[in-house]
């Protein structure tokens, strides 16, 4: 892995948001079960990224959602986004490595600890929440090694997108060194 390149940066392009859209799209019933998500909810490709393409030009203290490019060798691999988002408080946040090929190999850690520390930084969040799916366990172990504690567990319809499902409420609570990048 050591000649491999990772970059996390936000997205750029409408081509952006029609990749991560697409991944949604074409994932199998058992991806989008595991996720929680009901392929019924999904918008199409065009109501998403007609909602999503206004977030390419507003300010970062404006956001409604902040999507960041996961990429190996400048090739999507996957995503992190945040929502919910309270500039300088809280935000939710979301992780989704793309390629099945990638998974189980520390590689989504290593993504995801760079976007929480580039959400805390751009938006600058005292908090940190995620809900993945309880029965999902790779984000309920990412979210861990990353230092979130789990503060419950609940019965809820997390998203537009998804089905009532217990999820895992992971909390993050940002210290000066979070924030300035020297905790981690």
């Amino acid at each position: 892995m050591s000649d491999l390149m990772l970059q996390v940066r936000p997205f750029e392009s409408q081509a952006d948001y029609e990749q991560m859209i697409e991944y949604f799209h074409s994932a199998d019933d058992e991806l989008l079960a595991l996720m929680g998500v009901d392929p019924r909810r999904l918008p199409t490709r065009e109501a998403w990224l007609a909602r999503l393409l206004p977030e390419l030009v507003r300010p970062v203290a404006q956001k409604q959602s902040y999507y960041l490019s996961w990429r190996v060798n400048d090739v999507p691999v996957g995503h992190s986004n945040a929502n919910q988002i309270d500039y300088g408080q809280q935000a939710f946040v979301h992780l989704h490595l793309w390629d099945a090929a990638q998974r189980r190999s520390g590689m989504g850690q290593k993504f995801f600890d760079c976007s929480l520390r580039r959400f805390i930084s751009e938006l600058r969040l005292e908090r940190v929440v995620c809900e993945p799916h309880a029965g999902n366990p790779a984000p309920n172990r990412v979210l861990r090694r990353a230092g979130f504690h789990l503060a419950r567990r609940y019965r809820t319809t997390p998203g537009l997108i998804n089905l009532e499902q217990e999820v895992n409420r992971w909390e993050l609570e940002v210290g000066d060194a979070h924030r300035t990048g020297s905790g981690r």
